[in-house]
Order: C-alpha cells, then sequence, then structure tokens
C-alpha cells in the first residue's frame, strides 16, 4: 500500500505515475465541482473532462490502470457531492417541524447553550417522509443521561441554520454545511434505544471534562504573582482540548485582529510536539514497530478527546504516514501525505472545501511544505534570522488571500507577531499538559508547573495590545473576487519558478566553473572577484524575491471603486443604509437596532468589511432613536477593535436636542471626529451623485423624535431615492411639495408602520421599488397591513429586509 501511495507503477511492474494520491484527489475534487452545477450540464463537462485525463496519463504514463483509477474516482467525487446535495435539500424541505430522529452518539460537547449531542447513521422522520443523513446534532439545556456509543430516538423541533442576514455575515448554514450539519433539534425528549457504548471514546470523553475542570480551579482566585494564572482556563482549554466554551470573546478577537488566532486550533505544531516527543523518547530504548504502535494510538487518542477537528484529522493523518513510513524504511513524501489528509476529510464530507478551517490548516501546510523550501533555495542563506522572517512571510503570501476571503482584512505585523509567539507555543503546551498532571498529584505545585505558560499568554496578550493601537494593525481589503485569487496564485507560482529557475542557472554555472578549474588548473578569476559575483548574483534574486511578493500583495490590497450603489443593511428592527459614491464616499445613514444587541459588531461592521470599507466618510444621524443610532455608537465606541473610522459626523440642525443627541456630540469629538450639521437645502455631493436634505429646518420644533427625522433625496443620472427615516404622515403632507415625483426607491417611512405612508403621499412618489428595513417577528408589527396594503395598491415591488436580507441597488 506504501508503496502504491508514495511511487509509480508501470505496465511492467515498475513505477509509472508519481504521487498518484494527488492525482486521485484532483479528480476527485473535479467530480465535486462538476456535482455542483445542474445535471444538464455536468455532462457535457465530464466527458472532455475524462478525454483530457485520459490523453494526460496515457500520453504522459502509459498506464491505462491509473487512467481507471482516477476515472472511477471522478466518478465518486461526483457521486458522493450528487448525493449530500439531494440529502441536504431534502432535510431543506423539511422545514422547521417536529421530528423523530435516531442515531448513534459519537460525541457530546458542553457548551455555552447547552449540551449538543451529536448523531451518525441518522434516520429523520416528520411524519410523512424519512430522511437518512450522515450526522445531525441535538441541542439539550438539561444534561442528559447518555453515554458515546449510545443509539438515542428523539423527538423534538428542527431548526434550520440561518444564511448570512448580510454580505459578510456570520452565514450560520455556511458555516455548519462546511461541518457537514444540514440543521440540528432542539431536544424535546430523549430515549435510550441501546444502552450499548463505547468504553473508550467515552472515557476520554470524561477525561476532557475533568481536565476542563481542573484546569478552572487553576486558573481561579490566585493571588500575588499566581493572579497571572486568572482566567487563563479558557485559552489553555482551546489551546490544547481545542474547547472554546470557557474563551473570553475579546481575547479571541484580539488574536484575530493580530494574526495569532491559529495558536487556538489543535494544529500541526501540537500533533507533531505531542506524537513525535512520545515516538521518540520510545525510540531510545524500543524498535521502530513498538513505537509507532504505541505514539499512533495516543496521538489518535488525543485527536478523540480535543474533538477531532479539520486541522487535527489533517496533521493526525500526516503523522501516521510519517511513522509508518519509518518503520517501513520508506521515505515520506509531503505532497502524498497532504492529499491523502484532504481525500479523508473529502470523502467524509464533500462540503468541507468551504470551511475556513479546512482552507487555513491546508494552505499553512502547503506553504511550510511545498512554497518555503523554493524561497529558501531563491534566497540561498545560512542567516537563521532571515530564514525565520522569510519563513513567516511565505506563509502570510499564502495565506493571505484565504484570509482575505474569510475575514475581509489583514494583520499587518502578524508574520513579525509569529516570529515570538510560534517558538514559544511549545513551553505554552508543555507548561499546560504538566501543569494539570502535577496538580493531581499537588495541586499547589500543578499551579507552579502551569504559570510559565500563563505568563507567556500574558506576552501574547500585551504584545497584541500593543499592536491593536495602531491604526494600521490590521487593513480592511474586503472579500477578493474568486478570479483575483485565481490570478494571484498563478503570478505566485509563475515568480516562484521563474527565480528558482535563475538560480538553477548561477548554481550550474558556478559548477561548471569549478569543473573546468579542477580539470585543466586554470584560475578563472580571483577569489575576490568570484565572491563579488555571487553576492551580486544573491542581492538580485533576493530583491526580485522581495519586490514580486510585494507587488503581488497588490492585487490583495487593492480596492477597484465599485461605482454607485445603495445597500439598506439588514439590521434587524431598525436602520442602516450606505451610500456608496461613483467618486467613492462613502456615506452612512443611519446605523441601529433595538433587535440586535451588538448590531455594529454583528451585522454593520462585518458588511462594511466584506466591501472593502474601513472609513465612512460621513455618518448621517436622522433622528436620535435607539433604533437608528446604535450600531453608530457602537463604532465610536470600539473603532481600535472593530477598524471603522468615521470621519464625519452629520446630525440635523435642529433646535430640539436631548441627551442622546449630546452625548453622540461628545463620542465624536472624543474621537476627534469633525461633527457637522444638516438642514433642509443643504446637498453633499458624492461625484455624479447628490443628496439632498429635503427636512428638517433649523426652527423645526417636534414633541417625537420622528417628526424632526432627517429626509434626503438621492439622485444621479440613473436613479432617484427618496429616504424617508421614521416621518409620519403629518410630515409627509408637510414635504410634499418639496419631492420630486416618480422615485426610482422608496425607503418605506418608519419600518412600514401604519402612521405613516399616506396613499397622497406614495402617489407622488410613485417608487419602482420600495424597501422596508424591519425586523423578522418584531413586536411592533411592522410593517402593518394597511401600509403593505397601499403600497400594493400603489404599484411597483416591494423588498423586506427580513425576507431578503440586505438589499442593494446600483
Amino acid at each position: 500500500m506504501w508503496i502504491w501511495l508514495n511511487r509509480k507503477i508501470n505496465k511492467k511492474g515498475v513505477t509509472v505515475i508519481k504521487r498518484p494520491v494527488f492525482w486521485i484527489l484532483l479528480a476527485f475534487v473535479l467530480g465535486e465541482v462538476i456535482a455542483v452545477f445542474d445535471l444538464n450540464i455536468a455532462v457535457p463537462c465530464i466527458v472532455p473532462a475524462i478525454i483530457v485525463i485520459r490523453k494526460i496519463i496515457i500520453k504522459a504514463y502509459e498506464d491505462m490502470g491509473a487512467f481507471v483509477v482516477i476515472f472511477f474516482t471522478l466518478i465518486t467525487g461526483f457521486m458522493l457531492m450528487s448525493n449530500e446535495i439531494t440529502t441536504r435539500n431534502h432535510i431543506y424541505d423539511l422545514k422547521e417541524n417536529t421530528v423523530i430522529v435516531q442515531g448513534k452518539i459519537y460525541k457530546i460537547e458542553n457548551t455555552a447553550f447547552g449540551t449538543n449531542i451529536y448523531l451518525k447513521g441518522v434516520e429523520v422522520e416528520n411524519g410523512e417522509k424519512s430522511v437518512s443523513v450522515k450526522r445531525i446534532f441535538v441541542n439539550t439545556e438539561k444534561i442528559p443521561n447518555v453515554k458515546i456509543g449510545n443509539i438515542i430516538k428523539v423527538r423534538g423541533k428542527l431548526r434550520q441554520f440561518e444564511e448570512a442576514a448580510n454580505k459578510g455575515n456570520f452565514d450560520s448554514r455556511k458555516y455548519y454545511l462546511s461541518l457537514g450539519f444540514y440543521g440540528k433539534i432542539e431536544a424535546g425528549t430523549i430515549e435510550v434505544i441501546n444502552s450499548d457504548y463505547s468504553g473508550i471514546r467515552q472515557g476520554l470523553y470524561e477525561l476532557r471534562m475533568e481536565i476542563i475542570e481542573r484546569l478552572e480551579k487553576l486558573c481561579s482566585d490566585n493571588n500575588g504573582i499566581f493572579s497571572i494564572i486568572n482566567n487563563k482556563n479558557g485559552i489553555i482549554g482551546a489551546i490544547i482540548l481545542g474547547d472554546k466554551t470557557d474563551l473570553d470573546s475579546d481575547i479571541k478577537e484580539l488574536y484575530s485582529v493580530s494574526g495569532i488566532a491559529h495558536i487556538l486550533a489543535i494544529s500541526g505544531l501540537h500533533i507533531s510536539f505531542i506524537g513525535m516527543a512520545i515516538y521518540r523518547l520510545l525510540r531510545r530504548r524500543f524498535r521502530f514497530l513498538f513505537s509507532a504502535a504505541v505514539s499512533i494510538p495516543v496521538v489518535l487518542s488525543f485527536g478523540i478527546m480535543s474533538g477531532f477537528g479539520i486541522s487535527t484529522i489533517r496533521a493526525i493523518i500526516m503523522f501516521i504516514l510519517k511513522i509508518i513510513g519509518e518503520v517501513l524504511g520508506r521515505k515520506y513524501d509531503a505532497i502524498t501525505a497532504i492529499s491523502l489528509a484532504g481525500l479523508v476529510l473529502l470523502v467524509q464530507n464533500p462540503f468541507v472545501v468551504c470551511n475556513s478551517g479546512f482552507q487555513m490548516s491546508f494552505g499553512a501546510i502547503i506553504a511550510i511544505v511545498l512554497i518555503l523550501p523554493i524561497v529558501e533555495e531563491i534566497l540561498n542563506t545560512d542567516n537563521k534570522i532571515i530564514k525565520v522572517i522569510s519563513a513567516n512571510f511565505t506563509i502570510s503570501l499564502v495565506m493571505n488571500p484565504i484570509l482575505a476571503w474569510n475575514y475581509y482584512e489583514l494583520p499587518t505585523f502578524s508574520f513579525l507577531l509569529n516570529i515570538v509567539v510560534v517558538p514559544l507555543m511549545s513551553v505554552v503546551i508543555v507548561s499546560s499538559i504538566a501543569g494539570i498532571f502535577c496538580s493531581c498529584i499537588m495541586f499547589g505545585f500543578g499551579k507552579v508547573v502551569i504559570f510559565p505558560g500563563c505568563g507567556i499568554l500574558e506576552l501574547y496578550t500585551f504584545l497584541c495590545n500593543i499592536i491593536n493601537k495602531s491604526s494600521v494593525a490590521s487593513i480592511v481589503v474586503g472579500q477578493p473576487k474568486v478570479t483575483i485569487i485565481i490570478v494571484y496564485y498563478a503570478i505566485l507560482l509563475v515568480v516562484l519558478f521563474g527565480l528558482k529557475n535563475i538560480r538553477t542557472k548561477y548554481t550550474r554555472a558556478e559548477k561548471e566553473r569549478n569543473i573546468i578549474k579542477k580539470e585543466t588548473g586554470l584560475v578563472l578569476e580571483k577569489k575576490a572577484k568570484k565572491e563579488r559575483r555571487i553576492k551580486g548574483q544573491n542581492v538580485k534574486l533576493r530583491l526580485a524575491c522581495i519586490v514580486g511578493f510585494l507587488l503581488l500583495n497588490c492585487l490583495i490590497y487593492y480596492i477597484p471603486n465599485q461605482g454607485f450603489y445603495i445597500t439598506f443593511i439588514n439590521v434587524g428592527q431598525g436602520d442602516g443604509i450606505l451610500i456608496h459614491g461613483d467618486n467613492g464616499t462613502k456615506v452612512m445613514v443611519d446605523g441601529g437596532s433595538t433587535s440586535e444587541k451588538q448590531v455594529a459588531k454583528n451585522c454593520i461592521v462585518p458588511y462594511l468589511k466584506a466591501e472593502g470599507i474601513g472609513t465612512i466618510d460621513y455618518s448621517i444621524i436622522t433622528h436620535t432613536d435607539k433604533d437608528h443610532i446604535s450600531g453608530i455608537l457602537e463604532i465610536l465606541e470600539n473603532n481600535n477593535s472593530n477598524r471603522i473610522r468615521i470621519k464625519n459626523l452629520v446630525m440635523p440642525d435642529i433646535n430640539m436636542k436631548d441627551d442622546t443627541y449630546n452625548e453622540l456630540i461628545e463620542k465624536a469629538k472624543l474621537k476627534k471626529i469633525n461633527v457637522l450639521y444638516i438642514k433642509k437645502g443643504d446637498t453633499l455631493s458624492l461625484g455624479k451623485t447628490k443628496i439632498k436634505c429635503i427636512y428638517p429646518e433649523t426652527t423645526t420644533t417636534a414633541s417625537d423624535k420622528n417628526d424632526y427625522c432627517t429626509v434626503l433625496s438621492v439622485k444621479n443620472k440613473t436613479s432617484k431615492i427618496l429616504l424617508t427615516g421614521d416621518i409620519s404622515k403629518k410630515i409627509e403632507e408637510k414635504i410634499k411639495d418639496d419631492i420630486e415625483e416618480n422615485y426610482t426607491v422608496l425607503k418605506v417611512a418608519h419600518h412600514g408602520s401604519n402612521y405613516s405612508s399616506s396613499e397622497k403621499f406614495l402617489k407622488k412618489v410613485n417608487p419602482k421599488y420600495s424597501i422596508i428595513s424591519v425586523g423578522k417577528n418584531n413586536s411592533y408589527g411592522h410593517p402593518g397591513n394597511e401600509t403593505m396594503e397601499r403600497l400594493r395598491k400603489q404599484g411597483g415591488v416591494i423588498y423586506r429586509t427580513d425576507e431578503k436580507g440586505g438589499i442593494t441597488i446600483r
């Protein structure tokens, strides 16, 4: 088997195709990609793919057997993905109804939201039909009396995962799809059908819970110098067990912004450190086979205990292949190991490729194993400092498009920070594991042993906080297009192999000179001249490498002007509107919600970052109700962490100023934000787009905040948009003569309240599109039935953010 994995076999029994697992992986992925498209497109895609693969393999390797294997792999990938798509759609069709599920428990996880019980080999019934799925998880608030390996029957509500409310927002459906889950069950009753359980898995689960409990005790109620240990249990639990239940959200965000969030996931560093440490220790006294027989089960047990995350599975497969290679006396091939790990994960769940953890885990290991050796060959240096810097820079170079795609911003100093962080991680792991172990013997001694690891974690936090104070700690780049990412990696490979070829030519020429000197005894050049020439070659290549890679990064950092568009952000029950001028000026009109507690963090900021917006040029506040300003207040208070800067805060120029009005102005001035005031007749130019204030006047007074709400008319050559805030019918009547007729878009006033949008007003505006910004199942009854009837009667298309999510009009 190992021979087939790592070598070639020709028709005479000798090798033919090198690294067949790599080609099998590519064929499998191609089959999956074809399956994602409509079946009418699939057949025309498969046939040419088969012809091309056959021609390449037969011509290059003259091996029909390899072609057959790769052909069936492509079909397997296609069939598996097609089957998963069908199963997923069946679960989505069940809607949110009461169902009965039955399956075998393979994992139990305690979370902040209750206990999750993970089932495999599941049957889901809703009374009308039954659907078989590979896995599903059950959430229950009570801690159930079940064990891993039990077969249980659960009656409960099927809950569908929500899609992203806006571009850039967290997409629960996509995230859980990438983990292989198409829904979850909120348990009503749980019945054990078969009480047989897995002693090993249950024992590891109980050990995990014991470690978490012990960590919590170790990291609490410490005084003096040992107070540094306090509250570190969340970070340590994430690092050594993959348990993020007690991980502080601020720490997680801080590490993420600083570019060291990877230390919070079980990765190759953990597996190689634990597994190879045991293996090398055993090898001092025992043979290969015994050392492997002990170290592999230990690593597998660690993987089970830590939850078998994506990066853990990848690292364990690569570790096992390396150990088996040593036992068999075979050379370890990293490309084959990476390919096999990817293939195993894709067979288990074809949608795993959408998971950011999968992308980053494989991106990082490809950078280290495949790209870094080429970079080191080009640089041709023995300087350890340069090698460390080049290693971190290379990883950043490969990871930047992946980070930009998933998080829309890039940490500026991460490659420098990781020079400190990564080498010290071994100390953190050893100190944490040893501290837990020692606490079982003597609790106080455990605190002493865990102290160094906690001290290093404190150093990490300190360094991250220093970096985070910089205005350029991370740069918002937006979500790049797929074509840009493909071009990026294509150019990267061309530059790398181009420079490598130049280095090869230099090396070959140098060898030829040495051969001539050796054979003829002629001195072709003096030693000093030779050294200068070699030094000059190195300088040229290193400069070319640095300049080429810096220019390459411009593809990711460059944000093209997208022209004019307006987005009605789904903020729940509230308003948040982004106007992007044709000259690149960004204007936010309001930004708040009463249904979303952290509307800026969860809705507004992710959307802005996904669009590549790090600066709001003008933030216009129509009035100071919470559902219009809570997100803006949040941005003002946390602009260092959310990386969104407001240049100008624009307030309605009125006499009626309440405490909230004054609070906004004070917070803006503290952040050195320019405060402007807007009134009837004022205009703001965004290139060819003009924003005109229709209302209020400076003399406006009202008992209700809604009646001094700013009304804006946005106009360019192709569209007219009327933004009415929360005005009532009374104000609509007042401004009726100041507005134009036949608007392209109307932002329906006051979330569709029955007390706004009068028939006369709608008749004059006559919108082609009516946008209602409203929260799902809100307590206000918005939009009102009467308003909806008036809008339908007037004609035009009605869009609601609670139904469509964020709505963009270009």
